[in-house]
C-alpha cells in the first residue's frame, strides 16, 4: 500500500509486465522517489500481450516514464518513436522516457550490472569478462563491457546462437567486433577478470546448480551472478570458497532502477542515501 497522498501534481511511473506479482520494483522506486523528496508515485501494470499497443498508448498520455520488463522488452520497440544507441546494439528496452508525448526507449541493465560490480570492488574499465548465456542479459553485459573498451567471451550451449550474438554485437562496434569471442559453455579456456553468469542456471528450485565447474571460476578474477532467487547462489558460494569477489544479482537489480531514475530526472537521491535503500532491500528480502 502507498504511504503518500495522490495529487493531480504528482508525477506517475509505472512497470510494464504480463507477470508481476513478485516484483521489488514499486519497493525500490518508491524509496528512491521519496528520499530525493519527488512527489511521484510507481506502479505494477499487468498488461496481457495482445492489450500492450493499448496500454502503451495509455502511459503516453498520463505517465511520466515506465520500464518495461518480461515478455515486452523487445516488443515495445515498435511502440516507441526513439531508442537509443544502446538499445539498437542490445535490441531490447527496459526504461522508458515521456518527452512531451514521445517515448524514448533505454537499456539501463548493463549500467546496473556495472554499478553492481564497483559497488563490490570489481573492475570494469577495460576488463576481459567471460559472459554465460547468450540471451538478453548476456548481450546487456557484452556491450556494456564492450564500451568500456574490454573483451568479452561468450559462453554458450548452442554455438549458432552464440554466433548470431556476437555478429549483431560487432556491426554496433568500429573495431568489427574484434574483441569479442565465443566458445562452448563445456569448453572454457583461460583466465578472466570477471566471470558473469546471464544464465537461469542456479535459480530457484533449482538452487543446487552451478553453471559451470570449480576450475573455471578458480581462472577469473571476480563472479557476478544475475541471479537473485536465491541470494546466495551455487557460483557465488564457490567464488567465495575461493576467496573470490562474489556480487550478487540484486545489486544490479537495484542499480538499474537507479540507472532509470537518472534517464528520468535532473538530481536523484544522494549515494549515501542509495546505499541505505539498498540495505534495507537486503534487510526486508
Amino acid at each position: 500500500m502507498l504511504d503518500q497522498r495522490i495529487t493531480a501534481a504528482t508525477l506517475r511511473f509505472a512497470v510494464l509486465g504480463k507477470s508481476l506479482g513478485h516484483t521489488w520494483s514499486p519497493q525500490i522506486h518508491n524509496s528512491l522517489f521519496a528520499a530525493a523528496g519527488i512527489d511521484a508515485v510507481y506502479l505494477p501494470i499487468t498488461v496481457p500481450q495482445e492489450k500492450l499497443p493499448a496500454a502503451v498508448d495509455v502511459l503516453r498520455s498520463c505517465f511520466a516514464g515506465f520500464n518495461v520488463t518480461i515478455p515486452y522488452k523487445e516488443r515495445i520497440i515498435p511502440l516507441l518513436d526513439e531508442v537509443d544507441d544502446a538499445v539498437r546494439a542490445c535490441g531490447a528496452v527496459n526504461t522508458v522516457e515521456n518527452r512531451d508525448g514521445r517515448l524514448i526507449g533505454h537499456i539501463t541493465d548493463g549500467a546496473g550490472m556495472l554499478r553492481a560490480l564497483e559497488e563490490g570492488g570489481v573492475r570494469t574499465e577495460a576488463a576481459d569478462a567471460l559472459i554465460l548465456g547468450g540471451g538478453g542479459a548476456a548481450r546487456a553485459a557484452g556491450h556494456a563491457f564492450l564500451a568500456r573498451g574490454g573483451r568479452v567471451t561468450f559462453a554458450v550451449r548452442s554455438p549458432d546462437k552464440g554466433e548470431a550474438l556476437a555478429a549483431e554485437l560487432a556491426r554496433t562496434q568500429a573495431d568489427g567486433g574484434r574483441r569479442i569471442a565465443v566458445c562452448p559453455i563445456s569448453a572454457i579456456e583461460g583466465a578472466h577478470d570477471v566471470l558473469l553468469n546471464c544464465t537461469p542456471v542456479g535459480m530457484t528450485p533449482h538452487a543446487d546448480a552451478c553453471p559451470v565447474p570449480e576450475a573455471v571460476v578458480a581462472r577469473c578474477g571476480a563472479v557476478f551472478d544475475a541471479v537473485y532467487n536465491p541470494r546466495e547462489t551455487m557460483l557465488l558460494r564457490c567464488a567465495r570458497r575461493l576467496g573470490l569477489p562474489a556480487v550478487e544479482g540484486l545489486g544490479m537489480l537495484y542499480h538499474q532502477a537507479v540507472e532509470a531514475e537518472r534517464i528520468w530526472f535532473e538530481a536523484i537521491a544522494p549515494d549515501a542515501v542509495q546505499k541505505d535503500i539498498y540495505r534495507e532491500l537486503l534487510d526486508r528480502m
